[in-house]
């Protein structure tokens, strides 16, 4: 998923509208300026390692094979954390920034329970099921603002988490994916274009 990122924000930044891609709304005219990104990509692809995915990233990082890739901050942190990662390997987020995997409570219109699943998605984003179950046990930012998660947080445990990255990196840097119509056109571009 981290690479699948790179890709969106390599779209946003080399020729289609980051805006439009973003918030919408859809305009196939956007194709175009895809398929140039794929071209620039795939010539992009010729100069870098592709890696087979975060646990390979890491490990080569760790190896000093590569000195850079995306990787997930929760497995970043748990490598470290177990010894198999290198200490001095640091997080960075890049301008213009990448999007990140997008995560969302759904409750369904005309959901037989809806009141309970509403009820369910206010505890699941509250600062406290943020902070024990989300930051402190599995090393990933909180889905909500972080201002209101660090209260409920040990300083240690806050520090760890955000340590190379700020939270007023996350929300400069921190893109949202593409609406689903764009990124369907991405990946039949990337398919089309840069995969060959």
């Amino acid at each position: 998923m981290s690479g699948v990122g790179f890709v969106m924000a390599w779209v946003a930044a080399n020729g289609a509208d980051a805006a439009k891609l973003e918030k919408g709304p859809y305009d196939a005219s956007q194709k175009a300026a895809i398929d140039k990104a794929m071209e620039g990509l795939k010539e992009f692809n010729k100069n870098v390692v592709l890696t087979p995915g975060n646990a390979g990233t890491l490990d080569m990082l760790n190896r000093g094979e590569i000195v850079m890739g995306p990787v997930w901050v929760d497995m970043f942190y748990t490598w470290q954390a177990d010894g198999k990662l290198n200490p001095k390997i640091k997080l960075g987020l890049l301008s213009p920034g990448l999007p990140g995997q997008p995560m969302y409570y759904v409750v369904p219109k005309g959901a037989a329970h809806a009141e309970l699943a509403k009820k369910f998605v206010d505890l699941a984003a509250s600062p406290e099921v943020q902070a024990d179950g989300i930051v402190k046990q599995f090393n990933w930012y909180p889905g909500i603002d972080p201002q209101y998660v660090q209260p409920k947080l040990d300083p240690a445990v806050w520090n760890k988490l955000f340590t190379d990255i700020s939270p007023g990196d996350l929300a400069k840097y921190g893109r949202p994916f593409p609406l689903s119509q764009y990124f369907t056109d991405i990946l039949e571009a990337y398919e089309r274009v840069a995969s060959k």
